[in-house]
């Protein structure tokens, strides 16, 4: 059985990573939705916000594993620590674990989406390019006015 300040070090740790994610989820809604209209300019500003997520997603969860390992919970699934939690915290600890599958499974779905996205519109910048001919290497000359080839000059 779980003492409770142990469980209420890991309720809140769990609000601090259900607040997180919540903002990362909006984050990413609106990045996806910069992306559906184009907006490189919003999406190229954004790009250190979203580096920012990344190394704020990595420093939440190295605490996290300080803490459980420092509370000696770091071996324990969270349907573990809610099993082992005393009755009246349990319905916020299902809560909480709730909420953060929910979070993390939708901010998966959306980045999914997301690269689906960005995946088609490369592909149709591709086929754009390569119908209009970009790719063609145009022929060139050098100073002597002949014509340059693979690198070497032949004489017009």
């Amino acid at each position: 059985m779980l003492n409770k300040k142990t469980v209420e070090a890991v309720i809140r740790c769990l609000e601090i990573d259900c607040d997180f994610y919540r903002e990362l989820s909006m984050f990413l809604m609106k990045k996806h939705t910069k992306i559906l209209e184009d907006d490189l300019e919003w999406l190229t500003n954004s790009l250190n916000d979203e580096q920012a997520y990344v190394m704020k997603s990595q420093n939440l969860e190295n605490k996290r594993l300080e803490l459980f390992k420092a509370l000696g919970i770091d071996d324990k699934k969270l349907n573990d620590l809610i099993a082992d939690a005393p009755e009246d915290y349990q319905p916020k600890l299902k809560m909480l674990g709730t909420q953060l599958t929910e979070l993390v499974d939708g901010i998966r779905e959306m980045n999914q989406r997301t690269n689906e996205i960005v995946k088609r519109k490369l592909d149709n910048q591709e086929d754009f390019v390569k119908r209009a001919g970009i790719f063609n290497k145009p022929e060139t000359y050098d100073k002597n006015a002949s014509k340059v080839t693979r690198g070497s000059s032949s004489t017009v």
